[in-house]
């Protein structure tokens, strides 16, 4: 238990984070929508925060290096908190955009600052089940967030504030760790070559999980708003957490079932989980009951929000040694350039006929062509020869120093020199 508390801290700190990012992801969309911005406005909102994350991976490995773990991840997290209160104020879609870039930076230094302090705090037989937890945590806290939120009305700037109030409380376990900071490992900046080194399968993983996850998660509080108006917070809150649920039951069981069968067939079947999810949340809009809702949002977090896990660990199977930081970077970039792109195609398709529901039908196409991508790799370009199996890691999207926790723990132990 010992190497859990040396880290307790530090996953109390992300935790908090990933609290306050839950009510941004529901308060966020309904805001908008109640300054009579469109679908698509909303859409654009949520991608520029995906490029603020997208640069601030980029470069927040040199902004830790240079200035310290403590201090690059309290400085993140003021301008963070800064920006969500910023929110409050300037009630305006454009400046919103403006600050959810720069929240999206903040948030990429504050989890490399944590994560890479976490890997060097746990000794390496430890490590997987350490992050493992920590993966579990943050799910639970990002989805325990929103329930803040619940009986406050789209017009209400009280969940700005519970944010920024969350976020500020984030610094505090950081700083009150008595852990020397570790010295972050060299590393590059995120590589473009590394995409040229992702297995086919697993980059369609990431790409699907850019475009479609984040874009139904910008569009999801929307949706939930047109089926009860007069709860839309309640409703926001209910879908989203049902969807973080899911994907929190899914995400070991789908990891250990990878561990011994083909990670393909599993990401497929997760797609499949998804795609049918889809098609019952557009076939069923405005017809069923919300509970029926709320558990078809369940089932698709439960496929949705698993796969990318599986779609690494198939790339890091089938990525050389030394190369998995490489890899797993790239896979982190294609995710990043998904996710900005995403928002605005659901967002785009929101503001057509289709509404709300039509969001789900055009994702339900992505989940299917990455189940028949899968299948197709499984069955009709299936090479010779066993790939080298790693045991499965859950790993987060928004994962900036994954890659390096993975290849340091796949590393041999150097041998004690003769004294």
């Amino acid at each position: 238990m010992t190497v859990y508390r040396n880290v307790a801290s530090l996953i109390l700190a992300v935790m908090l984070l990933q609290a306050a990012s839950g009510i941004l992801s529901v308060s966020t969309p309904l805001a908008l929508d109640y300054m009579n911005a469109s679908a698509l406005g909303v859409g654009i909102v949520a991608a520029v925060f995906s490029a603020g994350f997208m640069l601030g991976a980029w470069f927040a490995p040199e902004v830790v290096r240079q200035v310290g773990h403590i201090r690059a991840y309290s400085a993140a997290a003021a301008i963070y908190a800064a920006g969500i209160l910023g929110m409050s104020l300037a009630f305006d879609p454009i400046a919103w955009g403006l600050l959810r870039f720069f929240q999206g930076a903040a948030s990429a230094v504050m989890f490399t600052a944590a994560e890479s302090w976490i890997a060097d705090s746990t000794p390496r037989s430890k490590r997987g089940g350490v992050m493992g937890m920590y993966q579990l945590l943050l799910k639970v806290s990002m989805a325990c967030g929103p329930l803040l939120i619940v009986d406050h009305a789209p017009s209400d700037m009280r969940p700005f504030i519970w944010a920024g109030l969350i976020m500020v409380l984030a610094v505090i376990p950081l700083c009150a760790t008595r852990r020397a900071q570790p010295v972050l490992p060299d590393r590059d900046a995120i590589s473009l070559v590394g995409m040229l080194k992702i297995p086919p399968a697993a980059l369609a993983g990431a790409i699907v999980a850019g475009i479609a996850n984040t874009g139904v998660t910008s569009q999801l509080p929307l949706y939930a708003k047109d089926l009860e108006p007069g709860a839309a917070g309640a409703s926001a809150a209910s879908l989203y957490i049902a969807a973080m649920v899911g994907g929190t039951i899914t995400q070991w069981p789908a990891g250990l079932i990878s561990d011994r069968v083909d990670r393909r067939l599993v990401v497929a079947f997760l797609a499949l989980m998804a795609l049918v999810a889809c098609i019952a949340l557009f076939m069923t809009a405005g017809r069923v009951s919300f509970s029926i809702t709320v558990v078809l949002a369940a089932l698709w977090g439960a496929g949705a929000l698993s796969f990318y896990s599986v779609s690494a660990s198939h790339a890091t199977d089938r990525t050389e040694p030394g190369q998995i930081a490489s890899v797993m970077s790239g896979m982190l970039f294609v995710w990043a350039a998904g996710s900005v792109a995403g928002p605005i195609v659901t967002g785009v398709t929101a503001d057509t006929e289709l509404g709300q529901p039509g969001v789900f039908a055009v994702v339900a196409i992505l989940y299917f062509a990455l189940m028949a991508a899968n299948l197709w790799r499984v069955t009709v370009m299936k090479r010779p020869g066993a790939a080298q199996r790693q045991p499965f890691v859950a790993v987060s999207a928004t994962s900036v120093v994954e890659g390096e926790v993975q290849e340091e723990a796949e590393r041999p132990p150097t041998p004690a020199q003769p004294g």
